[in-house]
């Protein structure tokens, strides 16, 4: 039997080691080669690719850096984890500069490697951008995750999304820092609910930012199941991952303990279709 291939692309971050994970427990002879711009070899994976961020040519660099090692790809998924962008200000207020920059890292990416390199899959990672709490400060990346799930949603059979419930992460703390910045200054009326509850509490604000996502994630799910919430988990982004490659749907979503697939768009406001 041919060993199969797979491509983390930013495998030292939370979802790309759980992707890892995943992987190795499915498929303990595969060959997972992962990208860095680290300069330490990720943990677990068979070859690390090191240097380029995800811009423009990261599908040229991974493919010469693949010839270099001989290695003719052939992968069974690529999975895109990058995740930066322009946070801290409502969705709908994002500029076309910034959702360009965003799409850059984001997205564009991930459509080279598609073209390029031709996977079986192409899996990319999502989250719950239209809920109340995040439409106020998701900025970019909002759109950005937005548009992955029209792509995916275009050929299921090739392209998959995990959407994941708000875990800690560096894109996480990152989006804290930038929130405690911007919402000094708001007027945005859910930015400074946000800003009083924070205000309010006796947390420090990552504390407070990952509390304030959960119960939001709670309010909006927890009727439609009987099992109790919890924050999602590294454990539970690979779970997402091990549907994901044999689901039918485009869409696989973890929060917690639960798990469910989609095949369409969420119900979204109407302003999303300017993007």
């Amino acid at each position: 039997m041919k060993q199969s291939q797979y491509l983390v692309i930013g495998g030292s971050g939370e979802a790309g080691q759980s992707a890892i994970t995943c992987l190795k427990a499915k498929d303990p002879s595969a060959f997972i080669i992962t990208t860095t711009t680290t300069n330490e070899p990720v943990s677990n994976a068979d070859l690390t690719l090191f240097g380029k961020t995800a811009t423009t040519g990261l599908s040229e660099k991974i493919q010469e850096d693949l010839q270099n090692h001989n290695i003719s790809p052939n992968f069974r998924a690529i999975i895109y984890t990058p995740a930066l962008g322009e946070v801290g200000f409502p969705i709908i207020e994002s500029s076309p500069n910034q959702i360009e920059e965003t799409l850059g890292i984001c997205l564009y990416p991930l459509l080279d490697l598609e073209e390029s390199i031709k996977p079986e899959l192409t899996i990319a990672y999502s989250a719950f951008y239209w809920l109340s709490h995040t439409l106020s400060f998701y900025g970019s990346m909002g759109v950005a995750k937005y548009k992955a799930d029209k792509w995916a949603l275009e050929n299921p059979q090739k392209r998959k999304i995990i959407r994941a419930g708000t875990f800690y992460s560096k894109s996480v703390r990152g989006i804290s820092i930038v929130l405690q910045r911007t919402m000094k200054k708001t007027n945005n009326p859910d930015l400074l609910t946000l800003k009083r509850r924070y205000e309010e509490s006796d947390q420090k604000f990552m504390d407070f930012f990952l509390s304030y996502a959960w119960e939001h994630e709670k309010e909006a799910f927890q009727s439609q199941w009987e099992t109790p919430y919890r924050p999602t988990e590294r454990r539970d982004l690979s779970r997402g991952l091990e549907y994901a490659l044999d689901a039918n749907e485009p869409i696989v979503t973890v929060l917690g303990d639960w798990t469910w697939k989609e095949t369409k768009l969420p119900v979204l406001p109407d302003w999303f279709k300017q993007f």
